[in-house]
């Protein structure tokens, strides 16, 4: 009679693809992180003597 072999379970690959993932969020938040633009907000002239 042929028995299956118990198999082990391969969570090396999902582990590895998931600090691969982690490692390339972080490294785009920080190429732009030093490149944020001044923000520009419009105040409209009728509102500024109020």
């Amino acid at each position: 009679m042929i028995y299956n072999e118990p198999k082990p379970s391969g969570f090396a690959f999902p582990l590895i693809l998931i600090l691969v993932a982690m490692a390339i969020m972080v490294g785009g938040l920080a190429m732009t992180a030093g490149h944020t633009p001044a923000t520009r907000v419009w105040v409209p002239a009728s509102s500024a003597g109020l």
